[in-house]
């Protein structure tokens, strides 16, 4: 959209250095020359057949040159507009492709609208302020239709992230956790995520593992289990049923791509967050793209390749009593 803006800016600018009267002296020649290309070569070979009969050979050389060369001209000119015809084609393909999609439609129209209302508007400030905010739109278009969402705010995400476990179909939800801060999931937001996990797997309609990678200050190696409310927050969900695994960051050393925090829902879509310092959420992005679902499906059974059972854990400190 961005690029068409411009475009369009361009093209007032080159006419705007053109005489309108140049144009209308070249336009109805080139007209005709571009649309009857084969009588234009039907009457070049008539005029190459009466000279060759009247003039000497030597001119002969000459005119068959000059016709040569408008030919070229011609064809160029044919070619061009073959291009220009293709391109229109294809936008008007990708019109009637939004066309079946009523709500698509819909707001696709309402885009026209304001990018023709923007291009209306002379103000050169007022232009390049549109413009940077177009390019920005224009990378979040690109990146929904990449299949990918971003949520800015907690609560945003909190209920895409609800309705996703909740919805038809969903039987199966991989997480992994990355926990850094004490501090992790213990707000709000988090509280909720997890009594929605417990409700659910409860229920018998989501099956949920977790996978949790601990810093090393958090799961010391003196210790059986991590430092309270993580290691509480560990236990309640295993004793709900959920299958849990437990990692030291350490241990991932030599495959430090596996260290992320993300969620698988089915093979339907997967989602990353990024976390701030105390363990609040910051940026949640959930993409659908089927590639990308196999890559973390991936990197859950690398993961999972250093990763222990809680009950595990749990049955030998029981040992250990």
């Amino acid at each position: 959209m961005v690029m068409r803006v411009r475009s369009s800016k361009k093209r007032v600018q080159h006419q705007s250095r053109h005489p309108q009267g140049s144009m209308h002296l070249q336009s109805p020649f080139r007209t005709f020359v571009a649309e009857r290309p084969l009588a234009v070569s039907i009457g070049a070979a008539i005029l190459v057949l009466i000279f060759a009969w009247f003039a000497p050979p030597a001119w002969l050389n000459v005119v068959v040159g000059l016709l040569a060369c408008v030919l070229l001209g011609v064809a160029i000119e044919l070619l061009r507009r073959t291009d220009r015809s293709d391109g229109q084609g294809e936008t008007v393909q990708l019109l009637l492709s939004l066309a079946r999609d009523d709500e698509i439609s819909d707001l696709h129209r309402e885009l026209a609208q304001s990018l023709l209302a923007i291009s209306e508007r002379r103000d050169p400030i007022y232009r390049q302020s549109a413009l940077e905010q177009l390019e920005e739109l224009a990378e979040g278009l690109c990146m929904l239709g990449e299949g990918r969402i971003e949520f800015m705010t907690t609560e945003s995400w909190r209920l895409a992230y609800e309705e996703l476990l909740r919805s038809p179909g969903l039987y199966q939800y991989r997480s992994v956790a990355h926990v850094e801060t004490p501090h992790y999931w213990q707000d709000g937001p988090g509280q909720l995520s997890t009594r929605l996990n417990l409700e659910l797997q409860a229920a018998g309609t989501l099956i949920v593992e977790r996978t949790v990678i601990l810093a090393d200050h958090l799961w010391r190696e003196d210790t059986l289990f991590p430092v309270d409310p993580i290691h509480a927050w560990i236990d309640e969900q295993c004793r709900h049923g959920i299958a849990l695994r437990v990692v030291r960051e350490s241990a991932l050393a030599t495959e430090p791509e596996v260290v992320s925090d993300l969620g698988i829902y089915g093979t339907r879509a997967v989602g990353r967050q990024q976390l701030d310092p105390s363990g609040h959420t910051m940026r949640f992005i959930l993409s659908f793209d089927v590639d990308e679902v196999c890559r973390a499906e991936q990197l859950w059974e690398r993961l999972n390749v250093y990763a222990v059972s809680y009950r595990d854990l749990l049955d030998q400190g029981n040992r250990s009593d």
